[in-house]
């Protein structure tokens, strides 16, 4: 589990194409890591398969590459939002992020401002009823908030930090991004439709 705060990015250094998937090497910008561990890459929740003092290499199976941009964007000269996993003792300054792809969106429009930035964001509508007007919604990894929702396309905003330390300053018309919706939201919505009576215990009949 992540909370959408982006530490470090790191660029592609090698791929390996396999009938079920690619390997990839990334410059590694962390000082310590474990084989096994869950990184966050642009919002996809990926296993570190093995790493050394400037590389980790990361498993992207057939599934992924489905569900991602990663099948549909330029790996080679692509800067990838990287976040290790939530800790107990871990100040969440975004919100609960679980790093399972909902929908790849694709950015309809770029507004330039003196220090902000904003991003229309078209995506699948069957997803709208997870939108909510200032709620969460995680974008390439990145915790942002939704200022407008429109059919099939939601407006968020960049401030200068996330536009110093994430990859959304290189995003323009056109380009890739990896979605998902407030976990929260979807369990609400699960319940809604499943009836919650179904989680209370079944009443034992008196003789």
């Amino acid at each position: 589990m992540f909370s959408g705060i982006v530490e470090r990015t790191s660029s592609l250094k090698s791929y390996r194409k396999y009938s079920d998937g690619i390997f990839i090497e990334i410059e590694n910008p962390y000082e310590e890591l474990f084989e096994g561990e869950s990184i966050s890459l642009d919002g996809c929740c990926l296993t570190v398969d093995k790493f050394d003092k400037d590389s980790i290499y990361f498993f992207l199976s057939l599934e992924t590459l489905k569900r991602t941009k990663f099948s549909r964007i330029d790996m080679k000269n692509h800067v990838f939002n990287l976040e290790r996993s939530l800790t107990l003792n871990k100040l969440i300054g975004g919100h609960l992020v679980l790093g399972h792809v909902d929908d790849v969106g694709i950015v309809q429009e770029v507004k330039n401002f003196e220090n902000t930035r904003i991003l229309e964001i078209q995506f699948n509508p069957i997803f709208k009823k997870f939108t909510v007007y200032k709620g969460s919604i995680c974008v390439d990894g990145v915790s942002l908030t939704i200022n407008e929702i429109g059919e099939s396309s939601f407006k968020i905003a960049l401030i200068p930090k996330t536009i110093e330390i994430t990859n959304l300053k290189y995003l323009k018309e056109g380009s890739f991004v990896n979605l998902e919706f407030d976990i929260i939201a979807k369990y609400v919505e699960n319940l809604i439709n499943k009836g919650w009576k179904s989680l209370l215990l079944p009443q034992h009949s008196q003789e």
